[in-house]
């Protein structure tokens, strides 16, 4: 079952609400000795065989690919090349006459290969996915929060109606907010007079009151 949280992506929505939006977490990159293996087994022909037919398509990509050729490759997606510029050499330079003269063959090189996945690749991933919300566990440099800002809040209030002071490790639990962003939020709401919510205290004894 694979794990996700919220992390903030920057930027601010028209109700004042920061945008977040959900991304793995503790996922690791298979080896190619794991995933052949698995391929091999499935197929029920040898790795070495297996290693061959890769061996050869990543031979025989190259030479599509830098033809200017797309490749699309059935349960995969679509492989598109694309061209830039040399980044050693000016996009426009002089002659010995001092007009300006355009870039040549040699300005131009091969770039990169751009993927675009099958829908089917898609579709049967988006089927085999089983999600579970990972909201504490290691996970303090992401934004992971299903409040929204006026949720948080009415949070700090119901906590500071049952306790005198309100830590930034309190918000922080409370809310799912990253140490950095709940620092900030509770000093945005200090400064809000219509909050109902003060700072007290100093440096790394800061804490928040009523």
């Amino acid at each position: 079952m694979a794990k996700y949280i919220y992390q903030e992506i920057g930027g601010i929505t028209n109700k004042g609400e920061r945008i977040v939006k959900p991304r793995f977490v503790g996922g690791r990159q298979v080896s190619n000795e794991e995933f052949m293996g698995e391929v091999a087994h499935r197929c029920a022909v040898s790795k070495g065989t297996l290693q061959a037919v890769m061996s050869n398509i990543a031979d025989l990509l190259p030479e599509y690919l830098a033809q200017g050729n797309s490749v699309r490759i059935d349960g995969l997606g679509l492989l598109t090349p694309s061209l830039t510029m040399r980044d050693d050499m000016p996009v426009v330079e002089d002659n010995l006459e001092g007009n300006e003269v355009q870039h040549n063959a040699q300005n131009v090189v091969f770039g990169t290969v751009h993927i675009t996945p099958d829908k089917e690749l898609v579709r049967n991933a988006r089927q085999k996915c089983r999600l579970t919300h990972d909201r504490y566990e290691g996970n303090r440099r992401a934004m992971d929060t299903p409040y929204t800002a006026e949720q948080r809040l009415e949070l700090a209030r119901k906590h500071l109606d049952q306790s005198p002071i309100l830590t930034v490790s309190d918000y922080m639990e409370l809310t799912g907010l990253r140490h950095t962003m709940a620092a900030r939020e509770l000093r945005d709401w200090a400064n809000d007079p219509e909050s109902g919510i003060r700072k007290a205290g100093r440096g790394s004894h800061r804490y928040y009151t009523k």
